[in-house]
């Protein structure tokens, strides 16, 4: 019986260790997802302008236009093919900043996982 409850202890540990370690790599896999998806919404962004023949992009350009097409009163095409291609992994919009932190025209901007400015971990801004 001793070696029953021995073992089921040191099972259970084993579980707290590996469970707090998983919670962090897929916390920072999130972060990671997000840097390369406001990547693509910037080279999406990019082509939307060179074919619309735009010259600036406003603060605040709404996305959604990105995965419209013209029967959808978008651009040209579609440049996104799914309007969950502008949500972050914890789905919040991806909002584009104009003139940019980063990039001279504009940013890509997600808050993280607490949609706030700031933070650390999950909770950092990712901006591309």
């Amino acid at each position: 019986m001793v070696e029953v409850i021995v073992v089921v202890t040191v099972l259970a540990l084993l579980a707290a260790v590996l469970a707090t370690n998983v919670i962090g790599v897929m916390g920072s896999s999130k972060t990671a997802l997000a840097k390369t998806q406001a990547a693509k919404i910037a080279q999406a962004l990019n082509m939307y302008v060179a074919e619309t023949g735009g010259s600036d992009i406003e603060d605040g350009f709404n996305l959604e236009i990105l995965v419209m097409g013209p029967e959808d009163g978008g651009g040209p095409r579609k440049y996104l093919p799914k309007v969950s291609d502008i949500l972050d992994p914890w789905g919040n919009p991806y909002m584009v900043l104009v003139p940019g932190d980063i990039n001279a025209d504009f940013d890509i901007l997600s808050y993280g996982k607490d949609a706030g400015p700031g933070g650390e971990a999950e909770n950092q801004d990712v901006t591309q």
